[in-house]
């Protein structure tokens, strides 16, 4: 994902509670068993990038909402499996870290015509983390099933330079129509 800092959060649904670290790349690596022990007591295990960051995380998709993304141009940087054919995908916008509003603006535009009525943009929240049990589905067989990793290719989505730029080019006009509308009512009633 290109990102040095988490912030790993636990949470046990049946009793309301959730516990949330801010971690190194090192220590999330380090603090798997625990995590491991954690998931089974009844944890689900949650993870997102710490600080501003350029990923886009869409919840709720299908492969075929998989294929159209990549077809788009905005192949994601890691893809994991959160239940049966229920997909994550955070796709890299940015090396760099965007604000929170211009990244929720062009997640939110990312799900636009997936098809799929699940699918939706998840501007800042967590996503599941891979190797855990996911303990918000049952299996038939009374088991939960694993968050698995499908891609991980971690790289800038290809269509996303451009696709930031649109909506930058917006900001920038509406802030200018701002200025102008401030500046004209500074000025008074013209004669």
């Amino acid at each position: 994902m290109g990102v040095d800092r988490f912030v790993v959060t636990l949470v046990d649904t049946k009793q309301g509670r959730q516990e949330e670290r801010r971690w190194g790349k090192a220590d999330v690596s380090q603090s798997m068993a625990w995590l491991k022990r954690m998931n089974a007591r009844g944890y689900d295990v949650w993870i997102r990038p710490d600080g501003e960051h350029g990923m886009a995380l869409l919840g709720g998709l299908r492969k075929r909402d998989l294929h159209t993304l990549r077809e788009r141009g905005f192949t994601p940087a890691v893809v994991v499996e959160t239940g049966r054919e229920q997909y994550q995908a955070w796709v890299k916008l940015s090396a760099m870290g965007l604000d929170e509003s211009l990244r929720s603006q062009a997640t939110a535009g990312l799900v636009k015509g997936l098809g799929f009525s699940g699918a939706n943009a998840i501007s800042r929240a967590d996503g599941r983390l891979a190797g855990f049990t996911n303990q918000q589905v049952l299996r038939t067989d009374g088991r939960h099933p694993y968050v698995l990793l499908t891609d991980d290719e971690g790289k800038l989505a290809p269509a996303a330079p451009a696709y930031l730029a649109c909506f930058q080019r917006e900001r920038t006009k509406v802030q200018e129509l701002h200025r102008d509308k401030q500046h004209r009512q500074s000025r008074g009633p013209q004669r």
